[in-house]
């Protein structure tokens, strides 16, 4: 049986990288360019039944693990980042997400030629800038709730003493529900105050992340090198403030700016 080649692509930059040695997400075949309107696609050739296999092997993985994906199938996605975090290194990188695939050059060459221009902008916009994350994480309050309620006056209807303590436990909730959501709000709208460009992405799952902890927060913001410095000392004053409520801010990058394409 013939093997269906196609071309995996990675993303956009300006020029291509001269004396570029990179190995595709196949770990055979090299990344290349694909030139039209000004504009480069990154690609590589890739056996795309092959590929889409190991795709909904990876899916499964996701959907039955907790946390980190598990060793037998991250090599198919440390692939894609490999490259697309080589190629930020050399250059300004608008990335595409893991899975883009063209039929052949002549799909590349269209997908320039139909929208070049809207590629240059963001190539303009990431020019300086990188992608920083900030998540923030709650401790569980149940186990808090259910303490301070056990504290209710004793009452002789245990009856009664049951719907007090559900009506504290709910009240208790509700306030610290309220806290915990003004605080993501003061921490988004700090933490991002040097940033040229921000957005709240969705919380995860504690199976995805793999922590005790509940996700309230999870941000992504575009920051200039020269800002990075100024962020940082921002976080770090945020850190002091809510760390003692039970908060964990959590940062990283620099990342290639998926989250702003």
């Amino acid at each position: 049986m013939v093997s269906k080649v196609g071309l995996y692509a990675y993303g956009l930059v300006g020029k291509s990288p001269k004396q570029l040695n990179i190995l595709g997400i196949d770990k055979k075949n090299k990344v290349y360019p694909v030139e039209g309107r000004g504009i480069c696609v990154m690609v590589s050739k890739i056996d795309t039944d092959k590929f889409q296999d190991e795709i909904k092997k990876l899916l499964f993985k996701l959907t039955k693990t907790t946390g980190a994906v598990p060793n037998e199938t991250e090599e198919i996605l440390r692939g894609h980042e490999d490259v697309v975090d080589t190629l930020m290194k050399l250059t300004t990188v608008v990335p595409f997400k893991f899975g883009t695939i063209l039929k052949d050059e002549e799909a590349a060459s269209k997908m320039l030629q139909d929208y070049g221009e809207k590629f240059k902008k963001l190539l303009s916009k990431f020019t300086g800038r990188a992608e920083w994350g900030l998540k923030v994480y709650a401790a569980k309050v149940e186990p808090k709730l259910k303490k301070q309620a056990s504290g209710l006056p004793r009452v002789k209807s245990r009856g009664t003493a049951y719907l007090l303590g559900k009506k504290m436990e709910e009240e208790l909730k509700n306030d610290m529900s309220t806290r915990l959501a003004k605080a993501s709000e003061v921490i988004f709208q700090e933490a991002g105050k040097d940033a040229y460009e921000a957005k709240l992405n969705n919380t995860l799952p504690q199976k995805l992340t793999g922590k005790n902890k509940e996700m309230i927060l999870n941000t992504a913001f575009l920051i200039e090198k020269e800002k990075v410095a100024r962020f940082y000392q921002q976080v770090k004053r945020l850190i002091k403030k809510y760390e003692p409520m039970g908060l964990e801010i959590e940062v990283s990058g620099p990342w290639p700016p998926y989250s702003f394409t």
